[in-house]
């Protein structure tokens, strides 16, 4: 059988998740690998068992590779749009982590490279390949439960403190993190917040369909630390008063993936929204009914998303589909991230 040859840049603790989706699936390996963290590319080759001769210090000479496919960027933000542009001009097929990009400006130049170049891009919304989120999908487009009139979405993850559980001060995060540094593109929104942002645009996709210029931000609060780099953030997107989305994202607060949809018959809740156990549910509600539809997903979650995009490669599809994130989706998701990452 035919598989396609992935090549991985950047070997953090998300490309390791990422190359344990491989285990299982049988249409894609992982073929080349690049760090500039000697450790890592040891580490990283050992444990997937990656030939020498495709093991790379730099990240141009695995983008140059003739024998790999597709890359996969999985750097810290302000580091996607070189790298996705260094690879479509290799043509090289690109699936990069979320989000793409950290400003509309670096999208706009993707987007006039692929107007000359038929290479395949996408973003790597690893929920969107999991089977709730079809099932999701269903429901809305069938109109089970009426119109969608509201969402609320969180994302939070306790990475910042600044006491322990006695009240007492503890030492400052580390701002040469990636989550706490500006220049990497840290920050709670371009971190989670994107998540729920793109299930909102989806949403929308899927019932009103609002353009972009008639899609506002409301009630914009943000929190940031000593590094300027916002830690927490809630905002409402108004879908041009067709439908409102209410986001929270924090890395200081309880743990939370939830999302509720509400609609005018009822409503739809998912309290594993991102990054679900393999047994998760999501829960209806309908009138005086409540139901609950159990999935359960492969050991590793990251394996729908290889497996996928790589049928798309195997069947030389060069536009993205559902459940990849097309250009247009990109673009919406890029704009309100900048707006939103702006607004002070």
């Amino acid at each position: 059988m035919k598989k396609v040859n992935w090549g991985i840049i950047g070997l953090g603790s998300i490309a390791n998740k990422f190359a344990d989706g491989f285990s299982i699936i049988n249409n894609a390996t992982v073929k080349g690998i690049a760090s500039l963290n000697t450790n890592n590319l040891q580490s990283f080759k050992k444990k997937f068992q990656v030939n020498d001769e495709f093991c790379f210090d730099s990240y141009e000479k695995l983008i140059s590779c003739r024998n790999i496919d597709i890359i996969y960027i999985a750097l810290p933000n302000s580091l996607h749009a070189l790298n996705i542009i260094k690879s479509i001009k290799q043509k090289k097929k690109v699936l990069v982590e979320k989000p793409a990009f950290i400003n509309l400006q670096d999208f706009k130049k993707v987007e006039n490279l692929l107007k000359n170049e038929k290479i395949f891009f996408t973003e790597a919304f690893m929920y969107r390949y999991l089977p709730y989120l079809q099932k999701v999908k269903e429901i809305i487009q069938n109109n089970i439960l009426g119109k969608v009139i509201e969402m609320e979405s969180t994302f939070n993850i306790k990475v910042y403190k600044q006491r322990n559980f006695l009240g007492i001060k503890i030492r400052k995060p580390n701002y040469d993190n990636r989550l706490f540094n500006k220049s990497l593109g840290g920050g709670a929104i371009l971190d989670l917040g994107c998540y729920p942002l793109s299930l909102s645009t989806f949403v929308n996709s899927l019932t009103y369909n609002v353009k972009l210029n008639d899609i506002s931000l409301q009630n914009v609060n943000s929190t940031y630390c000593e590094s300027d780099v916002d830690i927490f953030s809630k905002i409402t997107l108004n879908f041009d008063d067709k439908f409102k989305s209410n986001i929270a994202c924090s890395f200081k607060d309880k743990p939370s993936q939830q999302t509720i949809i509400n609609f005018e018959n009822g409503s739809l809740t998912i309290d594993q929204s991102w990054t679900p156990d393999q047994d998760m549910s999501i829960k209806l509600t309908k009138g005086n009914e409540k139901s609950k539809i159990d999935f359960k997903n492969n050991e590793n979650i990251y394996s729908y998303q290889i497996q996928k995009i790589s049928d798309q490669i195997l069947n030389k599809e060069i536009t993205p589909q559902f459940p990849s994130m097309t250009m247009k989706e990109i673009e919406i998701n890029t704009k309100i991230l900048d707006d939103w990452i702006n607004f002070k």
